[in-house]
């Protein structure tokens, strides 16, 4: 098994790569970018034997070599975007970056993780959730930091935007939301934009409030806005294929999360837990979908209670939401 689609050219000097992924979406793209002094490549894939070997023959094939390859730029430190930085970077000698909050984001992600579980323990407990069940999703959880390694950054990406490492006319945009220091790469005179996981064409990004961000909604809903009106011909999502319409993908984004949002306040015919709230929000919800499911109706109670329309409360150890 080596890419999951073949190497292509979607612009000029701009190819996408598909890299395999072991669970759904099943790939992720990653993007070679011509840049002033050679090559950048935009998000690596995870670090799995399939990965590896995908992104190494598509990298060959557009002419990518160790010499070429001189910057490697992350839209975010999830695993199926962050997992290949350190293989690539020893490979090529390529310099790293990513946003600081990014970086401070994996920093913890990867050595906090034995102080933070107690605290996300707790967050289980309190939200309602039977305790055979926290024990359940802390395992899994423990599976998926055990996967992660910490590759510091060479350059860390400061601010709201500034030009891409690598320049060839690219820029990079802050947009958090799906992840707090998210970032979109964008040419403005070529008009296109490469959105990571901050917009995709059939799905709705998850945004999951948690310990590591408490109102992540109210971002991503503001990042979108900034994004909606950018003067754009071609969009490159990591999931998903190439799109034009970047504005009505924004707007069908924003009314999902309107209905969701009325659809968490609806919920609260009386006060409920977290784990109730997602009871209702998402009917027959696989297992292992729960954790995501969980995030996301806490990221729409979380915002609801940032604009004043719901409330919380801690009664014998729970936390209640209630309308406000």
């Amino acid at each position: 098994m080596t890419a999951a689609a073949p190497v292509r050219s979607v612009a000029p000097g701009v190819h996408r790569i598909s890299v395999p992924l072991p669970f759904p979406p099943r790939e992720v793209a990653a993007w070679i970018l011509e840049g002033d002094h050679g090559h950048v490549l935009v998000d690596t894939g995870i670090d799995t034997p399939p990965a590896r070997g995908a992104l190494r023959d598509a990298a060959l094939d557009v002419g990518v070599t160790p010499d070429t390859l001189r910057d490697v730029v992350l839209t975010h430190a999830h695993i199926d975007h962050y997992g290949l930085a350190g293989p690539v970077r020893d490979w090529s000698g390529a310099t790293l970056s990513m946003h600081a909050r990014e970086e401070q984001l994996a920093t913890r992600w990867v050595h906090g993780w034995p102080t933070d579980r107690a605290s996300v323990a707790e967050h289980f407990r309190a939200s309602g959730i039977p305790a055979e069940l926290a024990d359940a999703l802390l395992r899994a959880s423990d599976r998926i930091h055990e996967r992660y390694q910490y590759y510091a950054p060479d350059v860390l990406l400061e601010g709201d935007a500034g030009a891409l490492p690598g320049g060839g006319g690219w820029e990079w945009m802050l947009t958090p939301g799906h992840s707090p220091g998210h970032v979109t790469v964008y040419h403005p005179e070529r008009r296109i934009l490469i959105t990571g996981d901050h917009v995709l064409p059939r799905i709705s990004p998850n945004i999951g409030a948690d310990l590591y961000a408490e109102n992540p909604l109210a971002d991503y809903l503001q990042s979108l806005r900034r994004l909606r009106d950018l003067p754009v011909d071609l969009v490159l999502p990591s999931h998903g294929e190439p799109f034009a319409d970047l504005a009505g993908r924004v707007d069908w984004i924003l009314a999902h999360h309107d209905e969701r949002n009325a659809q968490a306040l609806d919920a609260l015919d009386q006060p409920r837990t977290a784990l109730e709230v997602t009871q209702r929000l998402f009917t027959d919800l696989p297992p292992d979908n729960f954790l995501h499911a969980l995030r996301e109706a806490r990221a729409h109670l979380a915002y609801l209670e940032s604009v004043g329309a719901v409330r919380r409360e801690v009664r014998g150890g729970l936390e209640l939401w209630s309308r406000g």
